[in-house]
């Protein structure tokens, strides 16, 4: 059995407070896209969930022990539904780590969903909101993941969702991933002080970006409104991912942003033949890059 695990994007994404544990609060607009991870599940004996990484990034070393979000969510699940039966978790990892892209927070959600249907666990609403528990205490993005919406509205520490619904297909988007993890939580320390006007002005910003991809209303018309509000996090790292921003937008991309927390960025091409042709421009970079597309 397998389970496609995509990679998201933030549409936008602004800072409103922190809380008194340490986690920032958010207003963000989730986006999935079409790269995954993929999880083969199949019975083996024994009673313990066992995992096998495939890493086709062949970037940095994975871990396959219990530090792994597969491992922790699969023991989890055995926990709170008393699983007795084995199982091996294949985890083919084609998603960049550290890229601000929710590859690890995807693979949990994955883990959750893919032993449910494995045992035949029917996920009643009860069963969802274990689910959901569950994958809070595993990573603020694990919730998203969780839900059959392609693009959610969250607030809170990125937990409480409301699922969006928007009028049009969004156009092709060009991700680039530079190379290098970018750490989310010295990210998040190295915001810069922001003034509460400044943030109901971007929160009343992320109003009018969904009211027009409600409207189907083309790229040059929203494109603008994208925001991220940790691009201005004070760490030499944000310069390389600036440089990358520009590089990007030079080549011919719009709305062009850093997803989460970093380091990739992405950017709306107006058609497959465009996104090819920016994709060529950008050879010339030590990059990993992918033409793709919002779920739609």
């Amino acid at each position: 059995m397998k389970v496609q695990c995509p990679a998201k994007v933030n549409l936008f994404l602004e800072v409103t407070g922190r809380r008194k544990d340490g986690y920032h609060t958010l207003s963000t607009l989730f986006a999935k896209i079409n790269i995954y991870d993929v999880l083969d599940f199949e019975f083996i004996n024994g009673g313990r969930p066992m995992l096998e990484i495939v890493d086709e990034l062949g970037t940095a070393p994975l871990s396959a022990g219990s530090d792994n979000l597969v491992m922790k969510a699969a023991d989890a699940f055995y926990k709170t539904f008393r699983i007795g039966v084995g199982a091996k978790i294949t985890l083919t990892k084609r998603i960049p780590m550290g890229a601000g892209l929710g590859g690890g927070s995807s693979d949990a959600a994955g883990t959750l969903l893919g032993l449910a249907r494995l045992f035949q666990i029917e996920l009643n609403a009860a069963r969802r909101k274990k689910l959901h528990d569950l994958g809070v205490k595993l990573g603020a993005d694990v919730p998203f993941f969780l839900k059959d919406a392609n693009f959610c509205l969250a607030t809170g520490i990125g937990d409480r969702l409301k699922p969006v619904t928007f009028a049009k297909s969004l156009p092709f988007m060009v991700l680039a991933w530079p190379g290098f993890a970018s750490p989310t939580g010295p990210v998040y320390s190295a915001l810069p002080a922001r003034r509460r006007p400044d943030v109901l002005a971007r929160l009343a910003q992320l109003k009018k970006l969904i009211l027009s991809l409600k409207k189907g209303r083309p790229v040059e018309e929203w494109g603008g409104m994208l925001f991220n509000r940790l691009e201005q996090a004070e760490m030499p790292i944000m310069e390389e991912v600036s440089q990358a921003r520009r590089i990007l937008e030079s080549a011919g991309a719009k709305g062009v942003r850093m997803s989460g927390s970093g380091s990739s960025v992405f950017g709306f091409v107006s058609s497959h033949g465009e996104g090819e042709r920016v994709l060529r421009r950008l050879q010339a970079y030590p990059w990993k890059v992918f033409l793709t597309s919002c779920h739609g």
